[in-house]
Formats: C-alpha cells, structure tokens, sequence
C-alpha cells in the first residue's frame, strides 16, 4: 500500500460541505475509511491546520492538503501466454510482480513461468527485465539455441523494445535522449559525464491531456530504469514515479485520480526466431489501471475538439 498527498483547493461547489465528503469526492478511488484513517493519524490539513474532525464545514478558497492511502490492485499468481514454441515463451508480466527472485513478497515470473513449461522440462531461461511495477511482454527462453540467439539479439540491440508512458506534462512531438548513464546513484540511475553506460531512447508523443501525455519509447539500449531515467531528465517524468520525480496523484477537470505505480508498460517485441529467418512480433494488451487514464485522454479529446 503506498502513500500519496493531495493538495485540493476548495470551489464555490464545495462551500459547506464535509471536510470527509469533500476529499471522496474529489480524490477518485480512495474509500471514506480510508480518509477516515487519514484524518485520525493527523494527516488533513486546511489552510495550513491540522484537522481530525469528518464533518468540519469548508469554505469556498480553502486549501486542503490531504496523505491518503492508495491500494494497488492485488497481483495475479499466473501469467498469460503470449507466445509459445520449443525455443521461446513470451508473457504478460502484470505490475507488482518482479521478473526473478528478489526479497520481494509473492510470486516471480521466473518461478510462474516454471511451473507453465510442466515438471521435468528444461527450466526457462529468462532474457531481459521489467521493473516490478512495469507490465508487459517477458521473454523466456525454452531451448540452447534460443538462449544463444536472443541472447545475441539483445547484446547486439536487435531486438526492437517498443513502451507506451503515460508521462506528466506537454512533451514535443518527438525527441530523443542519448546520454551516459550511471546506476545505483542513491537507489536511482542517473546521467554523468562520467558514467560508463551509454544509453538512448527514441520517444513519440501520441496523445495530450490536461496535464500528462501518451508517450511510445524505443530504447536502442537496455540500461536499468533507462525510460524512467530519460524521461525525467526531459522534464516529463512518469505517473506514479515519484522516484524520479512522477507525481501519484493527477487532478483533472475538478477530480483527483489516484497513480498507484509508474505507468510504464512493455507494449510490444520485435525479434528474428532464433531457427527461422522470420520476423516475430508479440504484442502485451494494456492493462486497466493503464487504459483507465486513457479514457481520460479520449474524453479530454473529444471535448477538445
């Protein structure tokens, strides 16, 4: 469970109203006990006061400025196949789940991806990684041969990595960020003049909304935090980010929606098969948190037009 603070300012349509009416209405899936909890542990101020009281009345011009709890959505213990053969399984990676073993608690996609090959078979190998909060397509390979092919595919920058972010602010069009990076600088990866990992990243900007954009990324290299890293040196860093500087929470239209994790999704592989000479595309669909701030962008659209 994370936490985010929302700062609110109150309208004419709020004067009167519950202090605890008031923020459940305006911050979007966060439950009254839960605001409740908020108040109760001194974390509701308005106007620069502390506030316990639920029913405390506001007035029109008041600031509230409100910690609240976000429950992210519980994370499934199975994984959806996106591609099967004897060399190769590529799955959908759900956020909240991490790609191998770590000390975080559940299940990995390593050990579900295990069990999907059956007991007995050569355990898969797995190619690359997705940051825990991140979703999308995980490739695995299932053979030797696989192995060595994708693995000379990704050291060589072969395969094509498409991302779709859902980033704060008004990016251009296009641009693109190359740089060198250093990682595990205080927990993060950051640009140095010094830093020995040359990295690149291609980004298109496909829609705008009050306050964020859909941004497509294409990394040519596969550095830690790479897309997160150069998106926030842009100056548009991702929702839910607040590592590198995302915020975990958008107001939009009077409404405060709640980003429980960076929106950061692997859209799509693109690679050679490691026996023939064809193309194979594997294609993760968008998961709801995710298409929840689209319908967003698509109805600020259609008011836009």
């Amino acid at each position: 469970m994370k936490e985010t603070t929302c700062r609110l300012n109150v309208g004419v349509d709020g004067e009167g109203e519950r202090l605890d009416l008031f923020l459940s209405r305006r911050i979007e899936g966060v439950s009254r006990k839960k605001i409740k909890r908020a108040l109760d542990r001194g974390q509701v101020r308005v106007d620069g006061d502390l506030v316990r009281t639920a029913s405390r009345a506001l007035n029109a011009g008041e600031e509230v400025v409100a910690t609240v709890a976000i429950e992210s959505r519980p994370v499934p213990d199975r994984l959806s196949v996106l591609f099967r053969d004897a060399h190769l399984l590529a799955v959908d990676k759900p956020s909240g789940m991490p790609p191998h073993r770590t000390s975080h608690p559940g299940p990995h996609a390593l050990e579900l991806a295990t069990s999907l090959v059956g007991t007995g078979a050569r355990p898969p190998i797995l190619l690359h990684r997705l940051d825990i909060d991140t979703s999308g397509v995980l490739l695995f390979a299932l053979s030797d041969h696989g192995n060595r092919e994708l693995a000379r595919q990704f050291a060589e920058r072969e395969v094509q990595k498409t991302y779709l972010a859902l980033v704060q602010g008004s990016p251009p069009p296009a641009f693109h960020i190359e740089n060198h990076l250093k990682t595990k600088h205080r927990g993060r990866t950051v640009a140095m003049p010094g830093g020995t990992q040359w990295a690149s990243t291609e980004f298109t900007t496909l829609q705008r909304g009050p306050g964020f954009a859909l941004v497509e990324a294409r990394p040519k290299t596969g550095r830690t935090h790479q897309i997160r890293a150069h998106l926030s040196e842009a100056g548009f860093p991702l929702l839910g980010d607040p590592l590198y500087g995302g915020s975990t929470f958008l107001e939009v239209s009077g409404r405060v929606l709640s980003v429980p994790r960076h929106l950061l999704h692997a859209s799509q592989l693109a690679f050679l098969h490691p026996t023939t000479p064809i193309e194979v595309v594997i294609k993760a669909p968008l998961p709801k948190d995710f298409l929840r701030f689209l319908d967003t962008l698509e109805k600020f659209a259609a008011r836009s037009r």
